[in-house]
């Protein structure tokens, strides 16, 4: 990654200035003998004339109607009630490890025992000499022994996670009637997924290593990563980070999270939607000469090209092994149990002997035979088959018993010629070392095992560890409470601008002239037809780079210089128009979807910004997307809700939310760069009792990582902007940051909390003693609603929400969940529902920066007197009404954070390839970078 850590910053900003100061000049020219003051002073219209009696093409819409009959629903986690009564399940998995204080001195221990026992024929000196390199080891934090430690510290979890998943296939197999017939489709699947690991660990490190196209990989390495059976068509998926908790006393460390099963659903590409099954074959192999001219194209991408050989070699074994069979279940003789017979080892002994070679030719003959003989043996029937009894069990109402496993995860030591243990004495002293290499991580996994928990001599050493899998349910309540949304714009202006391929594309001529014409808007064509063909059509090039930094830089200028002319706050929607959908969009039009997020969260930082994209064409769906568009555009102004039985009593709420996204890397890794990045929201009790609701501001700056978790200036100016209108109470929110680690190595727990961190929260205070800020994490988990549930739910009573994550030292809390019942995205994902879940710190975290009590009041005490909690939790499910972006009926949205963080944000958005080969730059740094060059001739706001 390398974006702005330029080598003069100074001479960066002087030309940026200098590129402002023409295009200003020619902006001028343009106005002609006008004053372009004038000019764009008179572009300025009153929001209020965009008000409709319904939604059109161009910028009408009915921001006069009131949204009455909003609903929300109040949900209890429950055991004691039957199944049937449930509205929603929900599958949480939770993995218990021990004895993570005494790791080091148990490593130690089995080491000095292993000097004993494999080298007793040495004598006493040479004995003391093995001993002492040991005692060094153990001192020195650039030592083997630590390195293995930490590989034990980092790796441990991905490998439980990885076992986790074959669990809970045996937790939904053991809930399966055995009667069943296509049970047996789920017995094979576990069945193969543990001959697999048998498989890998069977023979020497060399017998493991093919080939393709130069690429060289060990099927033991490659099998041993945690994620590498998320590409099978059917597995269970991790999803939702929902706690981590130590408890000190007791040596543990527990981790919780949701669970979700892959159901062969879609994958979303430019070219369709093909199955999981389907896509991941056409990557290997396939019977059009087009894609096979595009497989050898990308084997000689420079940049992707090792990534993709490395995954046709996975997915070409791994289908192989997990998929393949002798069997056709649409034979008239067949018969499912012999599944359970076949032994795909034979066959993959083949395919590896063939992968060995160095015949390339042979190696793709061998990938379209495995294609053909999957699709011959018609293993698609079976996929459907197990799918169908995975989704008709899953709506099953029998409330199942919850179900663990005691295990153990360690250090192999293996047989000599494979193992870690370093076996030659004078070596070990030379090199001051007893392992072979294990420094790399991804490498040293194959020697870490996770087996049933058992005393047993081929462990270096060994944590005990606890599998626990839940079945919870969610009931329906008699609270529910009902209130109505309204706009309120009555003195906004506002000045458009529209992003479009070029007037003499006749589908964009039409749109324009018949439906945006007649508005005042700063227009920015491009010319696509050109971008496909001449930019864009080599795929990642050194021109496509200069183009998307030249042009990004020109538009942000040109916007930056207009609206300095204008006075802050007016509302400034981008809009572009698309020749394609969202799923089948050109590179061309993709950079522009992302550009035009990338401008309206750095506009934002002094008016009201939102983009929205509006395919051209087919009248038959205009009406419905352009309802829905417009519903998006528009659902960043300001709200009012009004209830008749709830008056709030907290007069003004700010929430800040914060991301990050890695800008420069550095080997040195508290001085690379990130740019932070957020928004502020505004909820004020307004004087008749109606709550109203407004997005501020956006922020965003680069940083270096120590400045950034330990004083972020954008932070600090954003609660200083708020406390200045008055604001004390802050909800703090970022995604969870949980570390994923076991904490072996002892490192500080601030590190882990990024944002979240005390030296954070003692800055954003200072000099401000009397604000309380509520530190919060959120997490998305998926459930399974039986029944259609089409309605905004909550959880917030804590004793219920304790069944998610029990934490007895009461330092994660997890203190309210929402639910909407809509299923959108991938058919996976419309099987489930997310559930989006928040959780904040108590303890010692912020000793002697914030109060707990002032956590308990404003987010965990449930007392009917406690009027703090009930307005705050209010507030917050408003926000998530405010950001709905659909027609119809209004629920609240899942996510209202997914414009600053996820896939979709506009941090995710902003990493484009750079021209140099396998480094990606960061379009939103650059752009940070330029507005702080900008705004220092201006008064130095940055």
């Amino acid at each position: 990654m390398a974006t702005v850590n330029f080598s003069s910053k100074e001479n960066f900003a002087d030309r940026i200035r200098k590129i402002r100061d023409r295009l200003g000049q020619l902006l001028r020219d343009a106005a002609g003998d006008g004053n372009v003051e004038e000019a764009i002073a008179g572009m300025l219209t009153d929001l209020s004339t965009f008000k409709g009696s319904s939604a059109a093409l161009g910028f009408t819409y009915p921001f006069s109607k009131e949204y009455t009959g909003l609903e929300k629903h109040r949900l209890s986690i429950q055991s004691d009630r039957r199944g049937s009564e449930s509205l929603l399940k929900f599958h949480k998995l939770t993995i218990t490890v021990g004895g993570i204080d005494s790791f080091g001195d148990q490593l130690q221990a089995s080491l000095s025992n292993y000097i004993e026992r494999e080298f007793a024929d040495l004598n006493e000196d040479e004995l003391e000499d093995l001993h002492e390199t040991l005692r060094d080891s153990i001192e020195d934090r650039n030592s083997d022994l630590y390195k293995l430690r930490g590989v034990m510290d980092t790796e441990s979890l991905g490998k439980l996670k990885r076992e986790a998943k074959i669990r809970y296939l045996e937790f939904i197999l053991a809930n399966i009637d055995s009667n069943v017939e296509d049970r047996v489709y789920l017995q094979d699947l576990i069945r193969r997924l543990r001959l697999l690991e048998d498989y890998i660990s069977d023979k020497d490190d060399e017998d493991y290593r093919i080939s393709y196209e130069g690429t060289f990989v060990n099927l033991r390495d490659m099998f041993a990563r945690a994620e590498v059976f998320d590409s099978l068509p059917i597995i269970p998926l991790i999803a939702g980070d929902l706690g981590e908790t130590t408890d000190e006393e007791r040596g543990e460390r527990q981790f919780t999270f949701g669970m979700k099963l892959k159901l062969g659903g879609e994958v979303h590409i430019e070219e369709g939607s093909p199955t999981v099954l389907d896509y991941h074959l056409s990557q290997i192999a396939s019977n059009s000469s087009e894609k096979m001219q595009e497989h050898m194209s990308r084997l000689k991408d420079t940049t992707t090209g090792i990534f993709f050989k490395e995954r046709v070699l996975r997915i070409a074994f791994l289908y192989s092994f997990i998929l393949g069979s002798n069997l056709d279940p649409t034979a008239a003789n067949y018969d499912p149990r012999s599944e359970l017979s076949y032994d795909p080892r034979p066959v993959c002994d083949r395919i590896r002997e063939v992968l060995r070679t160095e015949n390339e030719n042979s190696k793709r003959q061998l990938f379209s035979q495995i294609v053909e003989d999957l699709a011959r043996k018609n293993v698609k029937v079976k996929i459907d088959k197990l799918k169908k009894l995975l989704q008709k069990i899953l709506k099953r109402d029998r409330i199942w018993e919850k179900h663990s496993v005691q295990l153990q995860i360690g250090v192999k030591i293996e047989e000599k010629k494979k193992g870690i243990m370093e076996r030659d004495c004078d070596r070990i002293l030379e090199e001051r070392t007893f392992f072979r290499s294990v420094w790399d991580g991804k490498k040293a996994l194959k020697y870490i095992a996770v087996k049933e928990r058992h005393v047993d001599s081929s462990y270096l050493c060994h944590l005990p560890v606890t599998i626990a899998f839940e079945d919870l349910r969610y009931f329906r309540t008699d609270d529910r409470q009902t209130f109505s949304m309204g706009y309120d714009i009555v003195e906004g202006k506002t000045l458009p601008v529209m992003m479009t391929p070029a007037l003499q594309e006749p589908s964009c001529k039409n749109t324009y002239d018949r439906n945006f014409k007649q508005y005042n808007l700063i227009f920015v064509p491009y010319k696509h037809e050109r971008l496909q063909n001449e930019i864009f059509s080599g795929g990642e090039s050194h021109k496509a780079f200069l183009y998307r930094v030249t042009f990004s830089l020109l538009l942000y200028i040109c916007l930056w210089w207009l609206l300095e002319l204008v006075e802050p706050e007016i509302f400034v929607p981008i809009v572009r128009l698309h020749l394609g959908s969202a799923q089948d969009s050109s590179q061309a039009e993709v950079f522009m979807r992302s550009l035009s997020k990338i401008l309206a969260h750095l506009l934002s930082d002094k008016h009201q910004c939102n983009a929205q994209g509006l395919k051209v064409g087919d009248p038959r769906t205009e009406k419905y997307r352009v309802t829905n568009a417009l519903s998006s555009l528009y659902s960043v102004l300001p709200k009012v809700f009004k209830f008749s039985d709830y008056q709030p009593q907290l007069e003004k709420l700010a929430i800040i939310v914060v991301s990050s996204k890695e800008s420069d890397a550095s080997w040195r890794g508290d001085r690379k760069l990130s740019t932070l990045l957020g928004e502020g929201i505004s909820i004020e009790k307004l004087g008749n009792g109606s709550i109203r609701l407004e997005p501020l501001y956006s922020f965003c700056t680069n940083d270096e990582h120590a400045q950034m978790f330990q004083r972020p200036v954008a932070i600090e100016n954003a609660v200083a902007k708020l406390y200045d209108k008055g604001f004390r109470h802050f909800l703090y929110i970022a995604k969870t940051p949980y570390s994923s680690t076991l904490n072996l190595t002892q490192k500080d727990e601030q590190e882990g909390l990024f944002f979240m961190s005390r030296p954070v929260m003692q800055a954003l205070k200072e000099g401000r003693n009397d604000i309380k800020i509520y530190p919060v994490f959120y997490d998305k988990y998926y459930v399974v609603a039986p029944k259609k549930t089409q309605m905004s739910m909550y959880v917030q009573d804590t004793r219920d929400l304790t069944n998610l994550v029990a934490d007895s030292s009461k330092q994660v809390v997890v203190f309210y969940n929402l639910f909407n019942g809509i299923k959108v995205g991938k058919e996976d994902d419309r099987f489930y529902n997310g559930v989006i879940s928040y959780a904040t710190l108590l303890g010692d975290f912020y000793e002697g920066v914030l109060d707990d009590q002032d956590i308990n009041m404003g987010l965990i005490y449930d007392s009917n007197g406690n009027s703090l909690k009930t307005d705050i939790l209010q507030y917050l499910t408003l926000f998530h009404f405010s950001r709905y972006e659909k027609s119809g009926k209004i629920n609240l949205k899942l996510d209202p954070y997914e414009n600053i963080i996820g896939d979709d944000g506009v941090g995710a958005l902003s990493i484009v390839p750079h021209s140099t080969k396998k480094v990606e730059f960061n379009l939103l740094a650059l752009l940070t970078e330029a507005r702080r060059a900008l705004n220092v001739q201006k008064g130095g706001r940055s």
